[in-house]
């Protein structure tokens, strides 16, 4: 009993101090009054402090990622925004539209009024509506204050956690920072609601159909379908799309009903269409930016690197903005390549060596008129091919592996180094191969099929799938003739 009693005046005490620290922290910063739903929410930051981290990350954004090289385009997407925003909870604020030069698939917003899309979603966007859509989606989670809202969430915790410590032991804070973590891994299923309700109204009142969110939810579960095709083909754990509507299963009852109640109202304008999606993104790069380099097929053309490679027919190529990757069907074996500055006048064998110096069977190599060295490296009981080829003061590394144990290098090895002896500089054929794919608006007849125009499609890969995805008929919906549609040149 004595026992209990100490404990109970510890914890008693604990929970004074942490209350007392609450209440200060609480009285110092208050609650606000939500623009968009007027509820009282706990937030620990003020509209000029908002705004202000906006534009930090904003400047941080474009330098990561270059807007697309569109002015028409990039007007176009703030003129379709600025019209959603003028009708929203919070038209005081200037909001930014930006169309990211970026193949992913996504769209997000800044607190402040900084919103961006990929055009790698709107490649795969068939009309204005959708694009609102997803505009006025953002636009919601800056009206309702999403991401002051989680940081407020986040900064209380660590409050509680700071608190917890002083009195239990780290261990019992850590576990207040697991939660911190749990509760703010994502918008979550009732902010992204909430961002679909705000974001339908704002549509309706500019005279667009708020159908275009479910149109858009289409698109994006086709591609998290298809994603878990890709995933299990390379042998990767399937993940399912994270942003934009993540949390919506593709018959959400919630988000149907959110749209009925929206439909009730009456439009006070139709919104007219004065230009066609379709012509405002003819011409838009698809796939790999030129500056990243562009894959065709089994090979890849990177122009301003002037750098070519291939792979084995039945290999795919991955390019991410670190790696190059090979990946061997069902992603048995993987090879990847990056690229690093040469800081010393060494030989390729002597800088494997500085690098790797456990590396055996090591030879050699001119590659295409470039100094090379390869050589195996063993680590943890795995094997590694190692390779290195000098250019231009740079060096290209390649690392190539094996999963599972089960299979071993020596039968990927071979091709391991097919793909490190391919590198070359690029000729007149890689140069023109080297400029990015794009998007032609076209009209189908009657002797056109997905298989068809497939086969004609400069699509790396997955031809016939991708042009499903582009033109919303995924995964085997007929050809209508006399469409306009998506294809890739």
């Amino acid at each position: 009993m004595g026992i209990a009693r100490r404990g109970g005046n510890k914890t008693f005490n604990c929970m004074k101090k942490l209350l007392s620290v609450l209440i200060v922290y609480w009285s110092v910063v208050g609650c606000s009054i939500n623009p968009a739903t007027g509820k009282q929410d706990f937030v620990l930051m003020s509209e000029a402090q908002e705004i202000s981290i906006g534009k930090k990350y904003h400047s941080q954004i474009i330098q990561e990622t270059q807007p697309y090289d569109n002015k028409d385009l990039q007007a176009y997407v703030q003129r379709i925004g600025d019209s959603l925003a003028k009708e929203s909870h919070r038209p005081n604020l200037f909001y930014r539209f930006t169309v990211l030069d970026s193949a992913d698939i996504n769209a997000f917003a800044l607190p402040g009024g900084y919103i961006y899309i990929n055009r790698g979603l709107m490649s795969y966007l068939s009309s204005e509506e959708e694009l609102a859509a997803v505009l006025g989606h953002e636009i919601g989670h800056v009206t309702a204050r999403h991401s002051v809202r989680q940081q407020s969430q986040s900064q209380l915790l660590g409050v509680i956690s700071a608190a917890i410590e002083m009195n239990s032991g780290q261990s019992v804070g850590q576990l207040a920072n697991i939660a911190s973590g749990a509760l703010l891994s994502g918008y979550g299923r009732e902010m992204e609601l909430e961002a679909d309700d705000l974001g339908a109204q704002y549509m309706h009142v500019t005279g667009y159909s708020a159908q275009g969110m479910m149109s858009v939810l289409t698109v994006l579960k086709d591609q998290e379908v298809y994603s878990k095709e890709v995933a299990e083909r390379r042998g990767q754990k399937a993940t399912g799309y994270h942003g934009l509507f993540a949390s919506h299963p593709s018959n959400d009852k919630r988000l149907k009903k959110i749209l009925n109640e929206v439909k009730r109202t009456p439009i006070i304008k139709e919104k007219v269409m004065t230009t066609s999606y379709l012509d405002k993104i003819n011409g838009m790069v698809f796939g790999d930016s030129e500056g990243a380099g562009v894959r065709r097929g089994s090979e890849f053309f990177h122009g301003s690197l002037d750098v070519y490679l291939s792979s084995p027919n039945d290999w795919e190529i991955v390019n991410t903005s670190n790696n190059l990757i090979f990946s061997s069907p069902q992603g048995k074996a993987i090879l990847r390549m990056s690229l690093e500055d040469l800081n010393f006048r060494e030989t390729p064998q002597e800088y494997m060596r500085r690098i790797s110096p456990d590396f055996y069977n090591g030879n050699k190599m001119n590659i295409n008129n470039h100094e090379a060295f390869v050589a195996l490296s063993k680590r943890s009981g795995k094997i590694f091919r190692l390779g290195v080829v000098f250019r231009e003061k740079k060096v290209y590394q390649f690392v190539g592996y094996v999963k599972d144990n089960d299979y071993e290098i020596d039968r990927f090895d071979d091709s391991f180094l097919q793909i490190i002896k391919s590198f070359d500089n690029l000729d007149v054929r890689g140069r023109e191969l080297s400029k990015s794919l794009r998007l032609k608006k076209y009209v189908t007849s009657e002797s056109d099929s997905y298989k068809s125009l497939a086969t004609e499609s400069n699509i790396p890969f997955d031809a016939e799938q991708q042009l499903r995805l582009l033109n919303g008929d995924y995964p085997d919906k007929p050809l209508i003739v006399g469409k306009e549609i998506k294809l890739v040149e």
